[in-house]
This record gives C-alpha cells, sequence and structure tokens, in this order.
C-alpha cells in the first residue's frame, strides 16, 4: 500500500460532484481519473519531507445516496502518521459540504 491508512469522510448534505469538481481545482487539485460517478484529484509534493503537507496527495470523490464520499491518501510511501491526511480532509469537508 503507498502512503499510509487513507481518511475517510461522508460528506451529507453536499454540493454536486460537478461544484466539487471545481472546489478541488481552486485548492490545488488536478484531475487524474474521471468518471461519471466519481474522480479522483492529485496534488504535487514532494517524495521526502518531515511533514505530511509537503507529500504528494490523492482525493477520491465519489456520488453517494445522501451526498459525497472523500477519501485522501498519500501518493507516496509514508512512514508514519503526522495527522495531516485527517486535518486536510476535514478542512476539504468545510468545503464540499
Amino acid at each position: 500500500m503507498w502512503g499510509w491508512k487513507p481518511v475517510e469522510r461522508n460528506i451529507e448534505p453536499s454540493v454536486t460532484l460537478e461544484q466539487a469538481r471545481s472546489i478541488m481545482k481552486e485548492a490545488g487539485f488536478d484531475e487524474h481519473v474521471t468518471n461519471p460517478d466519481h474522480v479522483i484529484f492529485r496534488r504535487t509534493g514532494t517524495q521526502l519531507a518531515v511533514k505530511g503537507e509537503k507529500f504528494p496527495i490523492e482525493v477520491a470523490l465519489a456520488t453517494s445516496e445522501g451526498g459525497l464520499f472523500l477519501q485522501v491518501r498519500y501518493d507516496t510511501f509514508a512512514l508514519f502518521d503526522t495527522g495531516d491526511l485527517a486535518k486536510l480532509a476535514d478542512e476539504l469537508v468545510a468545503k464540499l459540504g
């Protein structure tokens, strides 16, 4: 498994997936994979860092029954959890909710 354990959140209620795509682009993420019901975004970073916020990040968004499902994970190997993934997930939930 690349990275650390992913952080997952259900966002109910939420913006639409189309609105979420715009919000994620404004937050510095680029679309990597796009399908009708889910999108995977990536943000570049450095492969060697002490703080998790500098690592490359991958975010998956998918439609769910009541809103959106969000998964945030490092897009590289991470030796330990710095808590940055949970913090980023909470920030994205606030923007998408």
